[in-house]
This record gives structure tokens, sequence and C-alpha cells, in this order.
């Protein structure tokens, strides 16, 4: 099975659609992905925004697997949140992170 991460190239990611509570959709490029602790995660930006150096990036934690979807959900438990950002930190070859 092929990682969630592959590149095409250098300038192209991978990328995940959310819909927002108003049925908004946004698309999201995924940066990173790791494991942890039986659960994997995305480290995504708002692919309109992959340009901007100072881009806030999010973590998304996958929920549930489908035969055609993947369900992921915004990580927003603090404490989960600050240790898969530390793994995301200590992997980053090609960003940096900083945990605010």
């Amino acid at each position: 099975m092929a990682d969630i991460f592959d590149e095409v190239n250098e300038c192209e990611f991978e990328t995940v659609t959310m819909t927002e509570e108003d049925g908004t959709e946004v698309e999201f490029s995924i940066i990173d992905n790791v494991a942890c602790g039986g659960e994997r995660y995305l480290l995504v930006v708002e692919t309109e925004l992959m340009d901007d150096e100072e881009t806030a990036a999010l973590i998304l934690k996958e929920t549930s697997i489908n035969t055609d979807d993947v369900t992921y959900e915004l990580v927003e438990d603090e404490a989960e949140f600050d240790r898969v950002a530390e793994l995301f930190a200590q992997k980053g070859e090609d960003y940096d992170v900083e945990i605010n």
C-alpha cells in the first residue's frame, strides 16, 4: 500500500477536501503524515495558502476508512495536539513546526 504522502513531483501534493458546517468545501494540501498510538495523522495547509511562508498548518486525525472515502477530524484535544505536533516537529525535514 502506497504511503499517503507520495509526491507526484516536488510541486504537487496529495490533497484532502473537508466540508465545513455550512457546506463549503475547503481543499487542504497534505504536507506530511505520521502514525502514533495506532492512529494516523495528517499535517495539512489550506491549498490556497501554500505559498505563504507563515501559513498555519492543521493536524487532522483519521477517524474512519470506507471503500472510497477516508474521514478526518481536526485534532482539538490540546494534549493530543501537542503530542502529535511534537512528532511532526521532530520529523519535519522540509518544514518548521512552531507550536503556539
